[in-house]
């Protein structure tokens, strides 16, 4: 969803609660919220259900991101190495299994 919104998705409460509930809806599609405006300032936002999911989904990974980000770092606030994480003999174990696809 950009940034900004079109004119023509803006409504407002008054013309939702004189039937325009319908209409409104008809109007809502993935990446092209309507804004509802109450005393001209935004009031809510309708979405799709794929956008909704879409976005807390992206809220879920940035909030994993953000906890992966505080584990990487000492109590000092700089970032942990491999060696730090792993320990200065660690060498990735290559047992030659190779995983089949079909």
């Amino acid at each position: 969803m950009a940034g900004t919104v079109s004119l023509d998705n803006l409504v407002s409460v008054s013309e939702l609660s004189h039937g325009g509930v319908s209409r409104t809806l008809g109007r809502v599609s993935d990446n092209n919220p309507v804004v509802v405006m109450r005393n001209n300032k935004p009031a809510a936002v309708v979405i799709t259900p794929d956008d909704y999911r879409r976005f807390t989904e992206a809220e879920e990974d940035f909030a994993l991101y953000l906890e992966a980000e505080e584990r990487m770092r000492n109590d000092d606030g700089t970032r942990l190495g491999m060696d730090d994480v792993f320990g200065p003999g660690y060498r990735p174990v290559d047992d030659g299994f190779e995983p089949e696809f079909e």
